[in-house]
């Protein structure tokens, strides 16, 4: 066997992890030798809050993100095409694993953060984070070609956001074709290797926490005042933009985790046309919003499942 594809297993093994909607983990791979296909998985579009796959599309950035940060911890580089079919925009991206120089530290603390990024469903502590932190996430997101707009506790427009948050909140909870698709997803039995597992969502506490209201029966947790929010754009809203705030994405994210620091997402109010474009006119932002999240310590969250590689790959002779 080739020895970089040995190595393919390992570094899939550690993709798996990667933050996707609502769990769905919407890809698949094709793996030949050293080079590895990634596909979007349309069946597990969210095809009511997702029709033009955009979230799908940040899903499979993130995961390629992993599969570039992974590979980077096993000395090898992947040189990625994204999006290399116009006709076929399911075929997300293909990536030649090469030969590379020896990681370095910051590249082995982000293959490290892998396993240990995960999600928070729990309220925050109510505190601030450092300005030198908030830039590491920043430059992080611009390292992708995207941009990280940090909306602070002081500033008056958070209350315009907030209340944003909570109008596509309840515009998605009057809707049950809405609420029908997130029960699909959210508060899973035991034993599933995708969605969101009742356990992980906590108890429900009061109305003030601008997250996504997990129709299926959770509630909302707190949401504290002192916490960063924080507003990812791309310069577009092509599917390579969508690509680009994936991998933009989980780049912050992985660096946020080298500092201890979890994410919370409020998706919803970007899934509705009209308060996606409200946050755009309320923020001032040159690009297109792509994600919503707020950004702060937390007790380490616990782990969605993974379906199994075999599940998600599949391997042909070279």
């Amino acid at each position: 066997m080739d020895v970089i594809d040995s190595r393919v297993e390992r570094i899939l093994e550690a993709a798996a992890r990667a933050p996707s909607v609502d769990n769905t983990q919407p890809w698949h791979v094709d793996v030949t030798g050293s080079t590895v296909t990634l596909r979007a998985d349309a069946a597990r579009q969210l095809r009511h809050y997702d029709p033009h796959g955009r979230e799908m599309l940040i899903s499979c950035g993130a995961f390629l993100f992993t599969v570039r940060t992974a590979a980077r911890r096993d000395a090898l580089s992947a040189v990625v095409t994204v999006l290399p079919d116009p006709d076929d925009q399911l075929l997300v991206a293909e990536i030649q694993l090469e030969p590379g120089p020896v990681p370095d530290t910051d590249e082995l603390e982000l293959s490290v953060a892998i396993a240990r990024r995960a999600t928070s469903r729990v309220p925050f502590d109510d505190q601030p984070l450092s300005t030198d932190l908030l830039e590491a996430i920043r430059q992080a997101a611009r390292d992708e070609g995207a941009q990280l707009r940090l909306i602070q506790p002081s500033e008056p427009v958070r209350q315009d956001v907030i209340g944003l948050m909570r109008r596509a909140e309840a515009i998605a909870g009057e809707d049950p074709a809405a609420r029908a698709e997130e029960a699909a997803w959210t508060a899973t039995d035991p034993g599933r290797e995708d969605g969101i597992p009742r356990e992980l969502l906590g108890p429900g506490a009061d109305d003030e926490a601008p997250v996504r209201r997990f129709h299926a029966g959770t509630g909302h947790a707190r949401f504290e005042r002192h916490t960063t929010l924080a507003v990812l754009s791309t310069p577009g809203d092509s599917p390579r933009d969508w690509v680009a705030a994936g991998e933009a994405l989980q780049h912050s994210l992985l660096v946020a985790t080298t500092y201890f620091v979890h994410a919370s997402f409020a998706t919803t109010v970007l899934e509705n046309p009209t308060t996606r474009h409200d946050l755009r006119r309320v923020l001032s932002l040159d690009g297109v919003p792509q994600m919503l999240m707020r950004l702060g310590y937390s007790p380490a969250p616990r782990h969605t499942p993974r379906r199994p590689v075999g599940r998600t790959s599949e391997r042909s002779a070279p």
